[in-house]
């Protein structure tokens, strides 16, 4: 959701996680420092929920017998260097190297994503893994998702989509060189996007 994409704090940069937000004025408030509303507790448990579960996800992997390399390094755009992103890990299947990104959900979105891989099922995670791919030079990527309700693991191979990559960085440029804030998804701040963004009381203010 949109609020998932809002760091606690500023950044100067416009991430992976957020180029595939539909709202450009949430990318903007983002990349201009603006500091997002404060997170109620429920949400910041959610979260470091979602982050060890994630890291349980390595541990498992890893007692299977896939290597999974950490990655402590930054990726950014050759186009646009404020770009940036970092991704979960690497591993390698046969002796080829591919991005993972790991990812949790409740059952019936889990199912969604099953179904209907990852492109239909949550865009801006697609962005997100293709931005990746652009940023690194790396050109498969592995979504694997946890069902949070009954814990059964789903993945995905996604493969380097190179006009969708430059349309990101397209989106990134506009974004960086607006003069003025860009427009609203929605004019009021009780549309469910809007309810769900960390930068709503400043938008809607």
């Amino acid at each position: 959701n949109n609020q998932e994409n809002v760091t606690e704090t500023p950044r100067d940069y416009i991430g992976a996680s957020s180029i595939g937000s539909e709202c450009l004025r949430q990318i903007w408030y983002q990349f201009k420092g603006y500091s997002p509303d404060s997170v109620p507790s429920q949400v910041r448990r959610t979260w470091d929920i979602g982050k060890n579960l994630e890291s349980l996800v390595i541990n498992w992997l890893d007692d299977a017998g896939v290597l999974v390399e950490e990655s402590q390094q930054k990726y950014s755009s050759s186009t646009a260097p404020f770009f940036q992103g970092h991704f979960d890990g690497l591993v390698t299947l046969g002796k080829a190297k591919s991005i993972l990104e790991i990812k949790t959900a409740k059952n019936t979105s889990f199912n969604l994503f099953k179904k209907n891989g990852v492109m239909s099922w949550n865009n801006q995670y697609y962005s997100q893994i293709q931005s990746y791919m652009g940023m690194s030079g790396i050109n498969s990527a592995y979504i694997l998702v946890l069902n949070k309700d009954n814990s059964e693991l789903s993945d995905e191979l996604v493969k380097f989509n190179g006009s969708h990559y430059e349309a990101l960085e397209n989106k990134a440029l506009l974004i960086s060189s607006a003069v003025i804030i860009p427009p609203r998804i929605n004019g009021s701040p009780l549309f469910f996007k809007c309810k769900m963004c960390g930068f709503n009381k400043e938008c809607h203010k």
